[in-house]
């Protein structure tokens, strides 16, 4: 058997097994395409209002932390500029 047949069974056998699957999955589900599509777009939204709320929570702790810094850089200069 040349590799040009090896190949070519290997792709069949690929292609027959992925359209068994895609076959077996449509006559399975347990909704529809739509009905399906409509709960992943859903629970892709809730995921990323998610990550939005972290973000926005981080970033708050971050500036926080920034102007706690700053603060504190400005209170360490007007303490050595009084001990000049």
């Amino acid at each position: 058997m040349s590799n040009t047949d090896t190949a070519v069974g290997f792709l069949s056998g690929l292609l027959l097994g992925a359209s068994a699957g895609l076959l077996v999955g449509l006559l399975t589900a347990p909704a529809s395409g739509q009905e399906t599509r409509r709960r992943w777009r859903r629970r892709v939204e809730d995921e990323a209002d998610d990550l939005r709320r972290k973000g926005r929570r981080a970033a708050k702790g971050a500036s926080e932390r920034i102007g706690e810094g700053i603060e504190e850089g400005q209170r360490q200069v007007r303490k050595a500029l009084k001990h000049e």
